[in-house]
């Protein structure tokens, strides 16, 4: 509910008497609060000084950054996203915090790392006490519109904190081996975006709007349309369900180790070193194959996406948009141990996603930031854009020095597996404890895995972008140093962290569990 400026003190006053407030009064006076100390209110910090009127947000699920065009990908796979990239500000080397969907959009909607917003992975409690960017927006006079792709952000999570309007009207439903969890095609979310502008446009044309518009569809099984499988030289009606994804990991296991686990035993157990140090990085037989699916996919979203950048311009509202497209997380296929999978390791296959900024009448179009940056920094950056104080508490940072010939602050970049899931969990104060944890500094990335007796792995991401070498098999000194300083860089991370309570919503119905057990996200005794 968008609330005037004087009515801001009373609601804080209202507030302001029994527990039955608690919760609500922490969220109220956060949101009064920063915005009383920013003067922001109606007409404040959304379309006057300069300031973009509208903020769109889009978000495209399991989407490596590398099948792009303006990471090195097919321009003629993405060529909406390949126009766009030229009126926008691209950050060529963009990581995630998490490499699972609902942990990653936390981050991006509270600008703080999953230890400390307290969602672990997918199926946990998004806590209240969070202050999301929705929220922020909201109190600014936005109107606040969410529509997603897929059950994993739905609402009984509370991801949908801050958003007046929550698409979540799903148009494929749970099928096992099939659809691994109710969601919907990318057309279908473009559509649905459109009318909630069109809706919100009618009811108060004067007032920006706030719009996260979440896309799917890259993420298994591949089930493309026709028309984009014939884009990507594949024959009408091919698709890869769940089980022959299965059957590629087997492939990939066995050609590595010698051994087929299979996805939902690395799931529940974790990785094994013979499965990471034997990956070959080279495909199994139908791999190729799957891999021209997924682009197929990639080729689908692109054209939806161009759809709904077309929808915005013809209503007026493209123009005066502040407009973000970045991702949650990536997909290893071949290339470690973690195959056809996201959420078992933090390599570049499954941390670096895609990220641009497109600002008003494509101002800055054309800018490439070289500087490693973080998912974390978008909370931060947009506040700064729209002149909106930045809540306390934050780790990102404002990105805009980087594409005004300034610099960013040297900081390192942390981001923690979320996967396995089950035994490995049990008796953790933070679930994702023992599972792997990266440092990023410039080009050098360490990467510390507790539960297989804390291997250590080091990657020059300059000399070594697939991260193929390992510098501490054969350490130097240099290596051996830079390990170190890595090292406690995350052991003080981790220290100062306390996250917010989280719990897996074990009170839904069986129907919710056999999705997300599908994924792999739910052990056995979840």
């Amino acid at each position: 509910m968008y609330v005037a400026p004087d009515q801001w003190f009373e609601m804080c006053e209202a507030l302001s008497g029994p527990l039955q407030r608690g919760f609500m009064l922490n969220r109220a006076l956060q949101v009064c609060l920063l915005l009383s100390l920013g003067g922001c209110g109606e007409g404040q910090g959304v379309a006057s000084g300069g300031e973009p009127k509208h903020v769109i947000l889009v978000s495209l699920d399991t989407t490596r950054a590398d099948r792009l065009a303006p990471w090195g990908g097919d321009p003629s796979r993405s060529p909406a996203l390949a126009a766009l990239a030229r009126e926008s500000v691209v950050f060529v080397d963009a990581s995630s915090p998490s490499p699972t969907t609902l942990a990653a959009h936390t981050s991006m909607m509270t600008g703080r790392p999953a230890r400390s917003h307290g969602t672990p992975r997918n199926g946990f409690m998004v806590h209240p006490d969070n202050l999301t960017l929705a929220e922020v927006l909201g109190g600014a006079g936005f109107q606040t519109l969410g529509v997603i792709g897929s059950f994993a952000l739905e609402s009984l999570f509370g991801l949908d904190q801050g958003f007046a309007r929550y698409d979540e009207d799903f148009g494929l439903e749970y099928k096992p081996g099939l659809y691994d969890q109710n969601q919907r095609r990318a057309r279908d979310v473009t559509a649905s975006a459109l009318e909630l502008v069109d809706a919100s446009l009618g009811q108060d044309p004067e007032r920006g709007l706030f719009l996260f518009a979440h896309y799917f569809d890259p993420h298994a099984p591949y089930d493309p349309p026709d028309w984009a499988l014939r884009e990507v030289g594949l024959e009408a009606g091919d698709r890869a369900d769940l089980t022959e994804l299965a059957e590629a990991v087997m492939d990939q296991q066995h050609a590595a180790a010698g051994v087929r686990l299979g996805p939902r035993w690395v799931f529940s157990n974790g990785l094994r070193p013979e499965l990471l140090d034997g990956a070959s990085g080279e495909p199994s037989a139908r791999g190729g194959r799957l891999s021209s699916l997924y682009d197929a996919e990639i080729v689908s979203l692109d054209r939806e996406l161009g759809a709904l950048l077309d929808g915005l311009e013809e209503r007026g509202v493209l123009e005066e948009a502040l407009l973000v497209v970045t991702g949650d997380h990536g997909e290893t296929f071949w290339e470690h141990g973690d195959f056809w999978n996201h959420g078992l390791a933090l390599y570049q296959t499954t941390m670096h996603v895609p990220l641009m900024i497109r600002f008003p009448r494509g101002v800055h179009g054309g800018a490439r930031v070289q500087d490693p940056v973080s998912t974390l920094d978008l909370f931060p950056t947009i506040c700064q854009l729209l002149k909106l104080p930045t809540p306390e508490g934050l780790e990102g940072v404002d990105l805009a020095p980087s594409w005004t010939g300034g610099a960013l602050p040297p900081r390192a970049l942390i981001s923690e597996a979320t996967q396995p899931v089950g035994e490995l969990e049990r008796g953790q104060a933070w679930p994702n404890a023992l599972k792997a944890k990266a440092v990023r500094q410039g080009p050098w990335k360490f990467i510390l895995t507790p539960y297989l007796g804390n291997r250590q792995e080091l990657y020059d991401l300059s000399a070594d972008p697939g991260e193929r070498r390992n510098l501490l098999l054969d350490p130097d000194v240099e290596s051996l140093e830079r390990a170190s300083l890595l090292r406690g860089a995350l052991q003080r991370w981790t220290e100062r962290h306390e996250p917010l309570p989280s719990e897996f919503n074990s009170a839904q119905s069986d129907a919710v569990l056999e999705r997300l057990e599908a994924l792999g996200y739910v052990g056995e005794d979840d």
